[in-house]
């Protein structure tokens, strides 16, 4: 029998605890005086993207896809530096050898002939040579993280908090009393705030979400969800599929209603726990590659990046509440469809419509009033599809997920996120003198200063206007992330002391790490590392008073 936790919401933790963010191996070993491998031959004639090694060079030097290498030859003297992607066995006329894919090569200057050399600049690899590979310095660097986190009690790198409860206060000192824009405040254990995820406000029954745009899955009977799939669209026309099955990328829905809760929770969050895998986001499901990255990385989006989900909480067990990682109303364009009688969807706006005719890939209907720009959809017998447009009576760009567009027919279902703000909906104002027309936002809900809330994010502190909860104890729960946006030279300088102090301490091949001019030994060098970096930490530690 195995054991399944259902620990409701998931632990305070990093946004990504796998990120190497404060330090690198490089500069680990630029400190401890290591020098970069020895380069090795190139085994064949470069091409226009890429070089060519032995499979034996591969395996003792370690060759990664990020890593830089700089290869010289006779018609290159100087070398040129290029970074690599996936290497790959190739054969290059009969014979294996590993490519090290790359750009923009001119070949002519890197053949055989010419004596090319590839040199790894990165100093730490998981080659056979050496006994300190890369993923044990890495392990070193991640562990190092945490406890400068720990001892400093703030973090150089985003740290999700996914359930704080707070007490609604709305004292206010006497003489400050009538100079007050808020009805009252919610200070959070942590600053630097860099963005709020959820704002729950307890309502006597239920909680009222005025931050994240909410769904939540209901599982009221397990027995029957064989194939079930659930679809969610962010709102920029692509669908992550999430689906019932024993992969890592699937839910389970073995045993009851609180068990499956909390492996959907798992696969959004891609809980490390049950060693879920990332579940991307597709303009086409049946290809993997046709995922979409965002500015500044080559990593796809996947679910975990957008949404966050609670299961099991208290809300109620067999309860799923997935919410927007976009703030407030920006998550409001965000769409779920289940194929499941078995799932009911709720505190989710419901919009349908009546299905009229196919034209190629457009879907035209009654009318798209309230349906999310871009988004899925579901027909009465199961249909599923998503669009990437619409208009006043069409959806465009469409793309069966299940079943076949000439299949749809009858009533169209979407389910749109939604979050429950308290004042109404912005008002246009004409000027009497000059006619001219204005938006009044004041009234408006949102998150803004004359809005329902707003946030001090230096100080955490949240400030609320219309909307605000029960005046009872936690009545507010709050979902955030915080982190200082610049990661300081200090902070990096303490992790690379502390991470080369344990390198030295653990590692027993000296003939690695030079000594120095001063005969230093290796056990003072670690213990001044280790002294120096606690002397940097100290003057960041953070300290919290209850008054």
């Amino acid at each position: 029998m195995p054991v399944v936790f259902s620990p409701g919401e998931p632990e305070t933790r990093p946004l990504d605890p796998e990120a190497i963010v404060y330090t690198t191996g490089d500069k680990v070993g630029q400190l401890l005086g290591i020098a970069a491998g020895e380069p090795v031959l190139g085994a064949a004639n470069a091409v226009s993207d890429g070089f060519f090694i032995s499979g034996t060079d591969f395996r003792e030097h370690g060759f990664e896809s990020g890593d830089t290498i700089l290869v010289h030859s006779d018609l290159d003297p100087l070398g040129t530096e290029f970074v690599i992607t996936a290497p790959a066995v190739v054969d290059v006329s009969g014979t294996k050898y590993v490519k090290l894919p790359t750009t923009s090569v001119t070949h002519a200057n890197y053949t055989t002939t010419a004596n090319t050399e590839i040199q790894n600049k990165t100093i730490f690899t998981n080659g056979k040579r050496r006994g300190v590979t890369k993923n044990i310095v890495n392990d070193h660097i991640k562990r190092i993280q945490d406890r400068i986190d720990n001892i400093t009690h703030n973090a150089w790198r985003p740290y999700l908090v996914s359930a704080e409860y707070i007490n609604f206060d709305t004292y206010k000192p006497y003489r400050r009393r009538y100079f007050t824009d808020y009805v009252g405040t919610a200070p959070l254990l942590f600053r630097n705030v860099q963005q709020i995820l959820r704002i729950e406000l307890w309502q006597g029954e239920d909680y009222r979400e005025i931050c994240g745009a909410e769904a939540r899955l209901n599982f009221s009977d397990v027995s029957n969800l064989a194939s079930a799939k659930v679809f969610l669209s962010p709102g920029n026309g692509s669908v992550a599929e999430l689906a019932q099955g024993t992969a890592s990328n699937q839910w389970r829905d073995d045993f009851d209603a609180t068990t499956v809760a909390q492996n959907i929770a798992d696969l959004i969050n891609k809980e490390d726990r049950v060693n879920k895998a990332a579940v991307n986001f597709l303009t086409n499901l049946a290809d993997a590659s046709t995922t979409f990255t965002l500015e500044g990385s080559t990593d796809a989006v996947a679910v975990h990046n957008e949404f966050l989900a609670s299961a099991n909480a208290d809300y109620g067990t067999g309860i799923v509440k997935i919410t927007s990682m976009r703030p407030v109303k920006a998550g409001e364009e965000c769409s779920i469809v289940t194929t499941s009688s078995d799932i009911a969807i709720d505190h989710a706006s419901r919009n349908t419509t009546t299905f009229v005719s196919l034209d190629s890939t457009t879907v035209n209907v009654a009318s798209t009033t309230d349906f999310v720009n871009t988004g899925v959809a579901i027909d009465a017998s199961g249909d599923v599809f998503r669009y990437t447009g619409k208009t006043a009576t069409s959806f465009t760009g469409c793309v069966a997920l299940v079943g076949s567009l000439g299949a749809i027919t009858g009533t169209i279902t979407q389910h749109k996120f939604s979050l429950s703000l308290q004042a109404g909906s912005q008002s246009t104002v004409v000027d009497a003198i000059t006619g001219e027309t204005t938006v009044d936002r004041s009234s408006s809900g949102d998150s803004a200063r004359l809005r329902d809330w707003w946030l001090d994010h230096e100080m955490g502190i949240i400030y609320f206007n219309n909307s605000y909860p029960f005046f009872e104890y936690n009545s507010v729960k709050v979902a955030y992330i915080y982190g200082e946006r610049y990661l300081e030279k200090a902070i990096e300088e303490a992790a690379t002391k502390l991470v080369a102090s344990e390198l030295l301490m653990s590692d027993d091949r000296s003939v690695l790490i030079p000594e120095g001019s001063q005969n230093i030994d290796l056990g003072s060098k670690a213990q001044l590392f280790r002294r120096e970096a606690m002397d940097i930490i100290a003057r960041y530690k953070e300290v919290v008073v209850f008054s």
